[in-house]
């Protein structure tokens, strides 16, 4: 027997042995998994008819009785929504985890993209945070990108997950068909996963795993520092920052219960702990991520798991967005789901969107305080993508 636990060991086909410490483990897992799909089940029944047939555009009237206030989220409650009194900034809307590959999700990105295009003049820009495929193959990255042209508007910033690089025991063979299909649509030429860009004159940095893993994220010392120099030339004067990752940070957003048992459900302790470190040291940025599929989060999530989609972590903004081609497993589950950012002087405000049937979810709207966010200047004749090809630490290697 192991020191230090009691063995067991199932014997049918196989033999297992577990210390008493790994059964535990695992126990919390299963059980947290099967409280969370329990809780999926009945908190969204309502969802689950957007998966049948065309979709129906809501032009719903807004009722929003209250938003869920995620400043410094462990101690947030409820408040009234009261008009935004600061100076409107900047509009994104919000997509990621398309899965193109998978299902039907095309139609789902297709409508999304028909959705995003009618308000494209109430919109600054559109961030697409990762999973674009399901596989990584090239075929698939053709057929997203071609989806995600059709959108009219200006500024659309993708990002790369870890389905873009290839699943499984295929993980990182795909990475240069995400390269080179990123480059193409961004307009840029690096072999980096990693970027910066800039809208309106607000930084916009995006991160990328260099590893080959098939879930999880491997985020270099160079990767950080290169992501604190951007975010500190962006976030000068007090402008917003925004980063951009697939992966959330570790411990929000309920990623232990989201992701249980596979490891790979948010950056590792250590990348999270730096992470932190860098975009804390700076007023209003805004990490935003995809990967957990944990829906909008309500109430009922936020009191049992003490969790939610939007959060505010050390004065860093964190907004998780839910899948809008695979599902979710947590709060409201619907395919087609996205969100839609508003940052203003005083706040940023956070609003549901079902961007497959052009429903607004009212019962899913969040704000988060900021510190006299200021407004770029001086953009007005930039390019609306990066200014210049961005030569990054490596680059001269790889050509």
């Amino acid at each position: 027997m192991p020191e230090g636990g009691l063995e067991i060991t199932f014997s049918y086909y196989y033999n297992i042995s577990l210390s008493f410490s790994e059964r535990y483990y695992y126990m919390k897992r299963i059980i947290a998994v099967a409280v969370a799909l329990i809780i999926a089940v009945f908190a969204a029944m309502p969802a689950f008819s957007a998966d049948s047939g065309a979709p129906e555009f809501f032009e719903n009237e807004r009722n929003i009785p209250n938003v869920m206030v995620a400043d410094e989220f462990r101690t947030a409650d409820t408040a009234e929504y009261p008009d935004a009194a600061g100076e409107k900034l900047l509009t994104i809307d919000l997509v990621s985890d398309t899965h193109i590959g998978s299902g039907s999700s095309s139609s789902y990105l297709r409508a999304g993209i028909s959705t995003i295009n009618a308000e494209k003049n109430e919109i600054d820009s559109v961030f697409v945070s990762g999973d674009l495929t399901d596989s990584g193959y090239d075929s698939e990255f053709s057929e997203c990108y071609s989806i995600l042209k059709n959108y009219t508007g200006e500024n659309m910033i993708t990002v790369n997950g870890n389905h873009d690089y290839g699943r499984w025991s295929q993980s990182g063979a795909m990475r240069p068909y995400a390269i080179k299909h990123r480059n193409e649509f961004m307009g840029i030429s690096t072999q980096k996963d990693y970027y910066s860009t800039e809208i309106n004159g607000y930084k916009v940095v995006v991160m990328g795993s260099e590893g080959n893993k098939p879930n999880s994220a491997d985020i270099s010392d160079e990767q950080l520092e290169f992501v604190r120099e951007e975010v500190r030339e962006g976030a000068q004067g007090g402008r917003p920052v925004f980063v951009l990752c697939h992966w959330p940070m570790r411990n929000t957003h309920c990623e232990r219960i989201s992701w249980p048992i596979i490891p790979g459900g948010a950056l590792d302790t250590s990348t999270t702990r730096k992470l932190q470190n860098i975009l804390g040291a700076y007023d209003n940025v805004f990490y935003i991520s995809g990967h957990l599929h944990a829906g909008l989060n309500g109430r009922l999530t936020r009191l049992l798991f003490r969790g939610c989609c939007v959060e505010q972590h050390n004065g860093i903004t964190c907004i998780n967005v839910p899948s809008l081609g695979k599902g979710n497993h947590l709060g409201y589950t619907a395919k087609g789901t996205g969100m839609r950012l508003t940052v203003y002087s005083d706040k940023a405000v956070v609003e549901g969107r079902n961007f497959y049937t052009g429903e607004w979810l009212d019962n899913y709207v969040y704000e988060v305080s900021l510190k006299n966010a200021q407004a770029a200047v001086n953009f007005e004749d930039m390019p609306a993508m990066l200014p210049e090809t961005p030569v990054l630490p490596g680059d001269e290697e790889a050509a």
